[in-house]
């Protein structure tokens, strides 16, 4: 009996502290469950990531009727520079264009559309952190005779419908010789093992909107565009599809090899918001080469600024930032020198222009950080910048994502933002 009292006292005190028990997380538990993430995107939506691997650019977006494009995919490879650059990331056991790729399905997943699939890739000019180059640690195709790197990388585990180039297929402006580099001739064997298997590859046309445009419903999203600008010396004149150049007649193109001089330019616009990309264009030059000011005549008053040239001392001049005001720039990072003292400073003039802006960087050196000073301070918690324009274009706001783990977490936002009228 007294076993068996034992027993029945046991099971009841089992049944009491089951009654009061309350399941208590571990740490990482409750860490895990606090981490915030990018509500999925959805129709009416125009979302805009610039994706931070380490190693040079690469701006994904979802357009609100679901059409996807993809603005350049650089992959720097293994050489080596005098300053500090970012190491690949978030590791530097996969190539930036695995990243990229596993970073661009997540959130077509998440959106509910095909995870390997993109309607577009531009790219805006032929240096290989906008298209990546042969290293030590690219995988050769067994497609074609290239390495996948960058653009090769992304063609090939991604399913593009076209890809828009700023001089294909001739490859020859300014001149054939300038355009004979390593990470080019690698770009064209790519370019040409996707053609025999009969994709498509068109050049980019200045001054048309119907080069980018809406595959899905576009009738729902008439306030939509995108606007090619500026590619290769040729100007959109802001007349319908109207055009001219920018170099003088005469002018010797072999003196001028400098690729970032024509790099391709887009601007979208999403009834009142305003968004422009333009590549490396320059702005540090008092003769025609300066093509930032005359883009920023075109373009206005402008919402979100992808900083040209990575905000390198010979980009983001006084006019452009004073033409187009924009509430946040955005500057792509691998280096060093990006951003450069003088055009972040320039960018936190209130001088140029009165009104609040927020500065992000796709990713950041930090000894680049601690040089700016406090103005280094300034810059926006830094990793993937995701720009989420809300339905209508009326507002929209800037998500920071950690790019240096694959949980794609939240780590920063800013307030819904109006956008200029």
């Amino acid at each position: 009996m007294e076993i068996l009292y034992r027993i029945l006292s046991a099971a009841i005190l089992m049944f009491m502290a089951a009654a009061c028990y309350r399941e208590l997380p571990f740490p990482d538990d409750e860490e895990e469950a606090s981490v915030e993430t990018l509500p999925a995107w959805q129709k009416g939506y125009l979302d805009i990531h610039h994706i931070s691997t380490g190693r040079g650019d690469c701006t994904f977006m979802i357009l609100p009727d679901g059409t996807t494009m993809m603005v350049d995919a650089g992959d720097l490879g293994s050489r080596t520079y005098t300053q500090e650059i970012m190491s690949r990331i978030p590791f530097s056991s996969r190539t930036p264009g695995e990243w990229i790729v596993r970073y661009v399905s997540n959130y077509l997943t998440e959106a509910g559309l095909d995870s390997k699939h993109l309607d577009y890739l531009m790219v805006t000019h032929y240096h290989n952190d906008h298209i990546g180059t042969p290293s030590d640690y690219s995988i050769p195709s067994t497609n074609g005779k290239y390495q996948m790197t960058g653009v090769s990388y992304v063609g090939n585990f991604l399913n593009i419908d076209e890809i828009v180039d700023r001089d294909y297929p001739d490859f020859s402006y300014p001149t054939t010789a300038a355009l004979q580099t390593n990470e080019v001739e690698n770009y064209k064997e790519y370019l040409k093992d996707r053609v025999e298997k009969d994709g498509k590859v068109t050049k980019f046309k200045v001054g048309t909107d119907s080069q980018f445009v809406l595959k899905h419903a576009p009738a729902d999203f008439p306030t939509f565009s995108i606007r090619n600008i500026y590619s290769s010396g040729t100007i959109w004149t802001g007349e319908e599809d109207k055009t001219k150049s920018v170099v003088p007649a005469g002018t010797d193109l072999s003196q001028h090899a400098n690729e970032n001089l024509w790099s391709s330019v887009i601007n979208l616009q999403y009834g009142d918001f305003d968004y422009h990309c333009g590549g490396d264009i320059l702005g540090g030059y008092s003769d025609w080469r300066n093509v930032e000011s005359a883009v920023g005549a075109l373009i206005g008053e402008t919402d979100v600024y992808n900083c040209d040239h990575h905000a390198y001392s010979d980009a983001m001049n006084s006019d452009v930032i004073s033409l187009t005001t924009p509430q946040v720039f955005v500057i792509p990072v691998w280096d060093y020198f990006h951003p450069e003292p003088e055009p972040l400073v320039r960018m936190l003039d209130t001088k140029l222009y009165p009104s609040d802006r927020l500065v992000f960087a796709a990713g950041l050196v930090e000894s680049n950080r601690i040089r700016l000073l406090e103005d280094g301070q300034k810059i926006q918690p830094d990793g993937h910048i995701v720009i989420r324009v809300y339905e209508g274009g009326s507002t929209f706001q800037v998500f920071v994502v950690n790019d240096r783990t694959t949980t794609f977490d939240v780590v920063h936002k800013s307030e819904k933002l109006t956008s200029n009228k």
